[in-house]
């Protein structure tokens, strides 16, 4: 196993943070109704989301690429 394939098992949330700078995490958290310290407490792995919670992250996450990949500009 690779360090980013362990970072990404042990902490999905910092690792996907991380490959994906251009997220801003206080406003992930807000979209999303999540207290931004413990949202950036996940992502720091401070805090262990539950499982739930992961899937919620990721399903925002790919609600979100769903909308930006459907956006036309002109």
């Amino acid at each position: 196993m690779t360090n980013e394939e362990f970072f990404k098992k042990e902490n999905p949330i910092g690792w996907l943070f991380e490959r994906f700078p251009e997220l801003n995490a206080g406003q992930v958290a807000k979209a999303m109704g999540v207290n931004e310290t413990l949202f950036r407490n996940y992502i720091n792995g401070s805090k262990r989301p539950s499982a739930d919670r992961i899937v919620n992250i990721e399903n925002f996450i790919q609600k979100l690429g769903k909308e930006l990949s459907e956006t036309h500009l002109l």
